[in-house]
């Protein structure tokens, strides 16, 4: 089935108990991340449970297109809920995908687990969403960049549940700004949070002089110089960038998450080049653009990484994220051992 509009948010706080799987896709890979989450939240209590959740890639079914059914029809071993994660970066196995589905949907029965699909944009004739769209115990949500009317509400209400209000030239000027990716719009949200000291103060405002200091700040000049160093090999560089972050009051979790959607950017680039388009082609299909000044960083990042390689390194900054939100946890260590990893395959794919 397809599920659009008002529907979307009723169908993920309260999904419906016979179904099987959801397909979130769309060109806002952020808002397809954060729905795919409100709804794993929903359907597992445990998610990040290796014995109750697996995760699957593009890649795991273009080498062995039965395993998503093998792994949707396995029990638990300790009989909670099972959860099937998969992410697809390209279609490649989008035939084998949809048979499968269709089968499921046929005889739910042998749906032993929950399926939760996040992928990128897809045309009315993908195979994968027209099944999700027909079946009858599948559901399909696309997942698009934010209406200014609805990002100004995601930013009222965000300042509001921290005591912070915003001057209406500050929403005005900011709400531009943060269009084209969910996730980099609560990334930004966060900054200014952190920045405007979580609403301790009372009577605090967001000014517009407050969204240009956050917005073109040193705090997304050290974010990006760490990123794109890390990605690189440039080590030294990178680390300079971290301890100045780290000096400066960076939010661990932004640099983490920036590095995320960096890295998915980079995934997202190759599967249009595996389709023939050149990388300059592949950069400016992405959306949001990526900004001039980057564009030749982000060539060398697909030109040093592998879509494997991007592949391990996304797993890695997901179990660190959870890894952060464990009460006492050293994020400053977990942080920099991503940065150090990476930097060093880099170094070595030079």
């Amino acid at each position: 089935m397809k599920i659009t509009g008002g529907r979307v948010n009723s169908f993920l706080n309260s999904p419906p108990d016979d179904m099987i799987g959801v397909l979130f896709f769309g060109p806002d890979r952020g808002l397809v991340k954060e729905r795919a989450e409100a709804l794993i939240k929903k359907l597992s209590d445990n998610p990040d449970d290796a014995f109750s959740s697996t995760v699957l890639t593009a890649d795991d079914l273009t080498s062995d297109p039965a395993r998503l059914a093998d792994e949707m029809s396995a029990l638990s071993m300790f009989g909670d809920q099972r959860l099937v994660r998969l992410r697809l970066d390209h279609e490649r196995s989008g035939a084998a995908i949809s048979k499968i589905i269709k089968e499921l949907d046929l005889t739910p029965d042998r749906a032993a687990a929950r399926l939760v699909v996040e992928a990128g944009d897809m045309t009315p004739r993908s195979a994968i969403r027209k099944a999700f769209e027909a079946a009858g115990q599948f559901a399909a949500i696309g997942c698009y960049q934010d209406k200014a009317a609805d990002l100004a509400n995601l930013v009222r209400r965000s300042l509001t549940e921290s005591a912070i209000e915003i001057d209406r030239d500050a929403l005005e000027f900011w709400v531009p700004l943060l269009e084209g990716d969910r996730i980099l719009a609560r990334n930004e949200i966060e900054k200014m949070i952190l920045y405007k000291g979580f609403g301790e103060t009372a009577g605090a405002r967001v000014s517009a002089q407050d969204v240009k200091t956050i917005a073109a700040g040193a705090q997304a000049a050290s974010i990006d110089d760490i990123i794109m160093s890390a990605m690189n090999g440039q080590t030294a560089k990178c680390d300079d960038a971290f301890k100045r972050a780290i000096a400066g009051k960076v939010n661990i979790a932004v640099i983490l998450l920036s590095l995320q959607r960096h890295v998915s950017r980079l995934l997202e680039a190759h599967s249009y080049m595996q389709t023939g388009d050149r990388p300059e082609n592949a950069i400016k299909a992405l959306r949001p653009p990526v900004f001039f000044s980057q564009q030749q960083n982000f060539k060398n990042h697909l030109r040093i990484w592998p879509m494997k390689a991007l592949h391990n390194a996304l797993s890695e900054t997901l179990k660190a994220e959870q890894q952060l939100k464990s009460a006492g946890a050293p994020g400053e260590a977990i942080v920099g051992r991503i940065l150090l990893t990476l930097s060093g395959f880099a170094e070595r794919r030079r």
